[in-house]
């Protein structure tokens, strides 16, 4: 009866959310697969794939995008997807994104399922990454307002001084705004570094999609099966909407990562 009730919370959080202005529909949740499955719609496969170069946080919303396009209400087992190789085995080395407090207990399983030494492709790296990225600062300007005034106090934000000619100077703080360069120290993955994939910042996706409050689980490699496809993808199970037809389209953007060595 509580997976029942969870399931219709579920099914009325889905149909009560709306994203932001631009889009339209529903969104779509992220959810663990046993309550998806009891809303009684029907799974099926979602996947996209991606070359170098990508920004992972706008992978994740490209991605939720295409899924939303489809009319899926939800996705379970999202999974990001590289391609590895170590001495000649070919290897698949994936992250999770999952509902916000469940990335512990699905590490948990993942340590007890790994087996012999601790893969090379999945050693850190440090890099120096230089990234746009939106940032205010505030500027004084001086300015002067002339005619009749009673001072009454310091205005918010403005500081008075006596002019001249019957004015008053005052120093203005004005807060400017955009996209500056910023150099920061990266930590990713090996197999993540050689393909110059930038993990996704959940906050950011957060920003854009209020609804997704998820996390991500520690990285695992496993041999790759014979038939599995040998590219980097990010792939899920959807639920829901008309399936894979209508969540074709063009392949996603390449977002170019500079690099400060």
């Amino acid at each position: 009866m509580r997976r029942s009730s969870l399931a219709l919370l579920l099914l009325l959080s889905a149909a009560c959310a709306h994203g932001p202005k631009g889009r339209s529909g529903p969104n779509v949740l992220i959810t663990p697969a046993e309550l998806a499955l009891q809303t009684g719609l029907e799974p099926w496969a979602i996947s996209m794939p991606f070359g170098k170069d990508q920004d992972g946080t706008e992978l994740v919303l490209q991605f939720m995008e295409r899924a939303e396009a489809s009319g899926a209400h939800f996705v379970s087992d999202v999974q990001v997807v590289f391609m590895a190789e170590e001495n000649g085995q070919p290897l698949e080395c994936r992250t999770r994104l999952v509902p916000e407090g469940t990335a512990r207990d699905i590490q948990r399983g993942m340590r007890t399922a790994e087996s012999g030494s601790r893969s090379p492709a999945l050693t850190l790296v440090q890099r120096p990454v230089s990234r746009p990225e939106y940032t205010c600062m505030s500027q004084q300007g001086a300015r002067v307002a002339t005619g009749t005034y009673v001072d009454t106090g310091v205005e918010r934000g403005l500081v008075p001084s006596r002019g001249q000619g019957g004015g008053r100077g005052l120093l203005n703080a004005v807060t400017l705004c955009g996209y500056q360069p910023v150099t920061r120290m990266l930590t990713r993955y090996a197999f993540e570094d050689t393909v110059n994939y930038v993990p996704p910042q959940l906050p950011r996706v957060r920003e854009a999609r209020p609804e997704l409050r998820i996390e991500e689980t520690d990285a695992e490699c496993l041999p790759r099966e014979p038939h599995a496809p040998a590219v980097n993808r990010i792939e899920a199970i959807a639920y829901g909407g008309s399936g894979p037809k209508a969540a074709l389209g063009s392949s996603p953007e390449v977002i170019p990562v500079q690099h400060d060595l």
